[in-house]
């Protein structure tokens, strides 16, 4: 289970990447094709509908 306070394009998160030397948002779009890429065959995810926040539950 992955839990976020950030889609990966919200602009609060995409500011602090340019701040902290390393920092990567990712898209849910972008979590669920890792997942799967590593294997995980069951990928379920959910985006709140007014804020950044996003839930990608995987199963192997």
């Amino acid at each position: 289970m992955i839990v976020n306070e950030s889609d990966g394009t919200d602009e609060t998160s995409l500011k602090f990447e340019k701040i902290i030397d390393g920092m990567k948002c990712h898209t849910i779009e972008e979590i669920e094709e890792a997942l799967k890429s590593a294997g995980f065959s069951k990928v379920k995810s959910d985006h709140y509908k007014s804020k950044p926040w996003i839930t990608v539950i995987a199963k192997k």
